[in-house]
């Protein structure tokens, strides 16, 4: 799976309209010159630094995403188009912003499963508010949701949402105020927790 998606919580139906986009003259004006660092020895890995924006990294296409109970959305996904296996990438949006990094890789092994699916497996994504400001990060690890940060709108921590990694129900959440740690969440069900509060 070499698709980087966009849209990471939501359970989506994607119907028709998958066009992609040419290669016109504003785009390529656009397109950020890709970066890469060759690794020096075994234990150095290489390193991209890539943009979305890039036709010759990323295919990019546009779908209609159909949720329950709301009107079709039109979005966009980008697609590597020849990944590197176990390089590192930084992915960066046509405002330059860093909305994903992680290593590829063509096949990897979790709980003796090997999957053969070329993706992502480690990595961070990254969502933005409106003025540009860092709102979340996203962790998934050996392929799975890890858990989320939440920031405000100083850059600081006022959130942390850990999943278990097989279901992706909420295990725990930490409330932070001014950035310190305020409270803890522990899920026993849905909507149903205890509450640890922080030693002052």
């Amino acid at each position: 799976m070499k698709t980087i998606s966009l849209l990471l919580f939501f359970t989506t139906v994607i119907i028709g309209c998958k066009c992609t986009q040419p290669n016109d003259r504003s785009e390529k004006e656009n397109t950020v010159i890709s970066k890469e660092y060759h690794k020096s020895g075994q234990s150095d890995t290489d390193t991209l630094w890539v943009s979305q924006n890039d036709s010759t990294v990323f295919k990019k296409e546009e779908v209609l995403i159909q949720r329950p109970d709301s009107n079709p959305e039109l979005s966009v996904r980008y697609e590597l188009i020849k990944p590197k296996d176990n390089a590192y990438y930084f992915i960066y949006d046509d405002k330059k912003q860093l909305i994903k990094e992680g290593k590829y890789t063509s096949q990897y092994t979790y709980e003796g499963i090997i999957y053969k699916q070329g993706d992502f497996y480690n990595s961070k994504n990254y969502t933005y508010k409106k003025n540009g400001n860092l709102e979340t990060i996203h962790y998934q690890e050996d392929g799975r949701n890890l858990k989320t940060e939440y920031f405000d709108s100083e850059k600081r921590l006022t959130k942390i949402r850990y999943l278990n990694k097989k279901s992706s129900d909420t295990e725990k959440i930490e409330i932070y105020k001014n950035g310190k740690l305020k409270e803890t969440r522990i899920y026993k069900g849905f909507n149903s927790y205890d509450t640890v509060k922080a030693d002052d």
